[in-house]
């Protein structure tokens, strides 16, 4: 899997970075971007599943959840992310077919 560094700007403070964040050690999983907001700073720049090696040159390892934030929050009007692309999003995996088992047919079997 490939590794990159992108440097997200953004106009103010107050205008959000426009990504959601999922993971952290306190989660036991590694920190990844979850959500990525059409028309933000971040679209174009990153991808739902891209994990986060490291903020602001720093690594990441060993970061709970709170602590990556803050650090995202922390980095002014300028984001600098390294990233492993390419991470696992299961978003786009969906049942196919119908659903074998529903508690709610079940119950109204009896």
């Amino acid at each position: 899997m490939a590794t990159t560094t992108v440097q997200i700007q953004r106009r103010s403070v107050q205008e959000p970075w426009g990504f959601r964040l999922q993971g952290g050690s306190d989660y036991r999983m590694a920190l990844c971007i979850k959500k990525v907001e059409p028309g933000s700073p971040s679209q174009g720049h990153l991808t739902p599943g891209d994990i986060i090696l490291g903020i602001g040159g720093r690594t990441s390892q060993g970061l709970t959840h709170a602590q990556a934030q803050n650090m995202i929050r922390g980095s002014g009007n300028a984001l600098l992310l390294s990233l492993q692309r390419g991470g696992e999003n299961f978003d786009h995996i969906k049942p196919k077919g119908p659903i074998k088992f529903s508690p709610w047919k079940h119950q109204q079997q009896h």
